[in-house]
């Protein structure tokens, strides 16, 4: 699957964002995270490789606020052996 691909078939996680073809690697992962089921992160992991998405991943932990929940953060940990 293409990220664009990824991205029309779940527009409506973006209803904030005007032009969602602009955004960034970074963004879209952190929205698909705290939105997740789990076909989109597998379909995310075919995209970005394993290795980028878990290096986005510890990105969107580092940023001083991210919109990630306490439950979704252990689960990544634990499954991106973090």
């Amino acid at each position: 699957m293409s990220k664009e691909k990824l991205l029309q078939e779940n527009k409506e996680l973006f209803w904030d964002i005007s032009d969602i073809w602009k955004l960034e690697d970074l963004a879209i992962e952190e929205r698909f995270l705290k939105y997740w089921n789990w076909q989109n992160i597998l379909d995310l992991q075919e995209i970005f490789w394993k290795k980028t998405f878990k290096e986005l991943y510890l990105k969107i932990l580092d940023k001083k606020r991210n919109n990630l929940s306490k439950k979704t953060i252990n689960f990544f940990n634990l499954y991106l052996d973090v």
